[in-house]
């Protein structure tokens, strides 16, 4: 036996689950607020705790729930989440990475988008007409600049109005700067991809990104593919993040603010 396998056999169970509370915390660091994913993992905010602080291992059909949310798999809880995550790219990735991206990304620079809670606005790919608003969060580890956000699941609260919950859409994505703005290239669980643009400053506010978003599928009739999107830089106040996360997704134009309403109604609905 060699390698990981064999390090976390010498682990005793205190230490794995100081590994697995530890790495639990980070997947929850500048997140969702922890009653929220308690709430959609299905779990006691109480026994959720004691994870946390490494008090007590999940059982398996809880484990494989924290899984699914955290978009991870099970070697959370035998190695630290730093060394699951310099795991080598499996070969789409490589060649993706040596055919697409030539060139060595700069690092994003602070000053243009710091790290923070950003408020995401766009035209909705689903409903002429409306707009769709939500949270996403911009952190740089390292040279890396990582995007994630989450956003309700417009088309199961379509398909079955009547349901009481509809668990929200996570999806990641990475930041890549260029000359006059920054690319988001992010995917969901469903592995629909999306790709946005968005340009520093609107009209001389540098809190606001006005920009586009794509969403790479088919066309379907009565749907956009292409909206106009902006992205409005947060201050640090975990209330007001609270405060949006319960408001509803789905709006009229006129709820957002003048500025963000002129930013989106650059592109027609439509295309």
């Amino acid at each position: 036996m060699t390698g990981p396998a064999k390090a976390a056999s010498a682990l005793s169970p205190t230490e794995l689950r100081s590994i697995f509370g530890r790495n639990l915390r980070e997947l929850c660091e500048n997140g969702q607020p922890i009653t929220v994913i308690c709430r959609e993992i299905g779990i006691n905010r109480t026994q959720f705790n004691r994870y946390l602080s490494g008090e007590a291992f999940p059982r398996p059909d809880i484990l494989a729930r924290i899984c699914t949310h955290f978009d991870v798999d099970a070697r959370i809880l035998l190695e630290p989440l730093e060394d699951l995550r310099r795991a080598l790219p499996d070969r789409f990735l490589i060649e993706m990475r040596d055919k697409l991206l030539i060139g060595k990304s700069r690092p994003v620079d602070p000053a243009l988008l710091p790290d923070a809670i950003y408020r995401f606005w766009r035209k909705s790919f689903m409903f002429q007409g409306k707009i769709v608003t939500t949270l996403a969060l911009i952190r740089s580890h390292g040279e890396v600049t990582l995007f994630k956000g989450f956003e309700e699941n417009l088309l199961a609260q379509q398909e079955n109005p009547n349901a009481r919950r509809f668990p929200r859409l996570a999806y990641h994505g990475l930041v890549r700067q260029h000359i006059d703005g920054i690319s988001i290239y992010c995917q969901d669980r469903q592995n629909q991809s999306n790709i946005t643009f968005f340009e520093f400053g609107l009209e001389g506010n540098m809190r606001f990104y006005p920009g586009f978003s794509l969403l790479v599928r088919r066309r379907i009739d009565g749907m956009n593919r292409m909206t106009a999107a902006v992205l409005e830089r947060l201050p640090h106040d975990p209330a007001l993040w609270r405060s949006i996360v319960r408001q509803d997704t789905v709006h009229d134009l006129s709820y957002a603010p003048p500025l963000v309403q002129r930013a989106l109604a650059r592109i027609p609905d439509g295309l």
